[in-house]
């Protein structure tokens, strides 16, 4: 009798668990899902930290979540410098995973910034960074299409729910 009653208050635990699992699944899928995205960390990795030069990094994590502020999955992107200056611009190689509970989508583009340097913008004001979606895993497997990025003006918040717009073909 006591097994049983371990087996009962398990199923339970997990059943609300498993629910609540097919429902952040369906936040992020195939087609049109508008997100918002929030950076929890931004480092530059180079030799002078206030002049990018080709080759250098900035590793950017971001935190997504629905328009209602649920948590639905990560963003992370490695951008590497092609080339450039910080007083005329750099172009940056950006590569990124968005890792959903459904599955991760790969994306790339080359992006210019005012200045990679700066760690605290991640492009230019209003600008729209558009990703491209080579691939993915789980339900995004051979997925195509973009991520559009609105970078809003800068300010103190410019980093935290910024407007994203998957386009997934899958």
């Amino acid at each position: 009798m006591r097994n049983l009653r371990h087996w009962i208050f398990a199923v339970g635990l997990v059943l609300p668990l498993g629910a609540a699992a097919q429902t952040d699944e369906a936040l992020v899928g195939c087609g049109q899902t508008e997100l918002l995205h929030s950076n929890t960390s931004i480092k530059f990795l180079g030799a002078d930290p206030q002049n990018a030069e080709a080759g250098d990094r900035r590793i950017l994590y971001w935190s997504l979540s629905d328009l209602d502020g649920r948590f639905v999955g990560t963003f992370d992107v490695v951008s590497t410098v092609l080339g450039g200056s910080a007083e005329f611009g750099h172009y940056v190689q950006a590569d990124g995973v968005i890792a959903a509970p459904s599955g991760e989508l790969f994306v790339t583009e080359v992006v210019y910034l005012g200045d990679a340097t700066d760690t605290g913008r991640s492009g230019e004001d209003q600008q729209i960074i558009e990703l491209i979606v080579t691939g993915g895993t789980g339900d995004f497997s051979g997925a195509s299409g973009t991520v559009s990025i609105t970078v809003p003006e800068s300010q103190s918040d410019h980093l935290r729910d910024r407007p994203m717009l998957l386009d997934i073909r899958c």
